[in-house]
């Protein structure tokens, strides 16, 4: 999968501002799934895959830890 320069952008600013990588990756997942003018519906649907099987371990752990 290729990252856009928009998309190398975002990643990078949502890195500097030292957030959880859990919210990092949900915040770049709602943004692709609901950007419906930059980016091809095919494209995002791909990325919004990808970055669940990212998020879902993810979100499992952060549960765990809660309890």
């Amino acid at each position: 999968m290729t990252i856009t320069p928009q998309e190398e952008i975002m990643i990078k600013a949502l890195r500097e501002a030292a957030l959880p990588p859990l919210f990092v990756l949900i915040r770049i997942r709602n943004e692709i799934a609901n950007d419906t003018i930059n980016v091809e519906e095919s494209r995002r649907d791909d990325v919004v895959k990808t970055l669940e099987q990212y998020i879902a371990p993810l979100w499992e752990d952060y549960h765990k830890d809660r309890k």
